[in-house]
């Protein structure tokens, strides 16, 4: 019988065990930001067929992964440290599910303009840059175009920035000298791109959608928001569904 254990901190995770629950599965939930001595006791105690790990990686805090010689892991992003303890397992990585990347983008962006609402801001006739021009860069892109927000991709690759303009963005190079005034800057390039220099160059606040480690480089700012797993604050049910359907999907359960 399968016996999956998911692993992880924020709603969705707590949301996909009871969704996955409803498909005739043995499920246990541990909400943790790491895994420690006490999942390897769970580990070893459940004895579980599957694992589900968190989008953002845990952090390890023990030498060897107990009981999972003959465990399936579906994983989101793997830090090098992940990599390397899971060479030898099979491991379903459920963010190369297009449908999951494209409807987990659109969840972040709705899920970013719910965060900006709650803070008591507008959107209409505000300008943002919206750095890179990836699945999230679109999604939010039209999110923010179409509640009346005037929006400017910037990146670095000249494909990209004709790719925007044709979509009817107003485009730039991402490069100190071209970065122009806005009301915000959000990043959503998971690549540590922002130096000193871009540093001085930004006057406005960066609001971070990527994935850890950010964009900051050697640079510490007052005005850096950090916005992490958004969905799976403000829309966790609905988050947790898109990545039940990736998970059966991928292991044809």
């Amino acid at each position: 019988m399968e016996r999956w254990l998911i692993l992880g901190e924020d709603a969705r995770m707590k949301e996909l065990a009871k969704a996955m629950d409803t498909h005739n599965k043995t499920v246990f939930f541990k909400q943790t930001a790491k895994w420690d001595h006490t999942i390897n006791a769970t580990v070893l105690d459940f004895c579980p067929t599957h694992i589900v790990l968190p989008i953002q990686p845990l952090a390890i805090e023990v030498q060897l992964l107990l009981g999972v010689k003959h465990v399936n892991f579906f994983a989101g992003r793997l830090n090098e440290q992940w990599t390397a303890t899971l060479k030898q397992q099979k491991v379903v990585h459920y963010l190369q599910n297009e449908t999951f990347i494209w409807r987990n983008a659109m969840l972040t962006a709705e899920s970013f303009v719910k965060w900006w609402y709650e803070r008591g801001e507008k959107v209409r006739d505000k300008t943002f840059i919206i750095t890179g021009f990836g699945r999230v860069a679109k999604s939010l892109a039209i999110a923010l175009t179409g509640l009346g927000a005037h929006v400017i991709i910037a990146v670095r690759s000249r494909a990209q920035i004709e790719e925007a303009r044709v979509a009817g963005y107003e485009a730039i190079h991402l490069q100190p000298s071209s970065i122009k005034k806005a009301t915000a800057l959000i990043n959503t390039i998971p690549a540590q791109w922002l130096t000193p220099s871009y540093h001085e160059a930004i006057s406005m606040p960066i609001y971070d959608l990527a994935s850890e480690p950010g964009c900051l480089y050697y640079v510490t700012r007052e005005d850096y928001v950090p916005l992490l797993a958004l969905p799976g604050k403000y829309f966790a049910k609905e988050a947790a569904l898109l990545m039940l359907q990736s998970i059966l999907e991928d292991c044809e359960c």
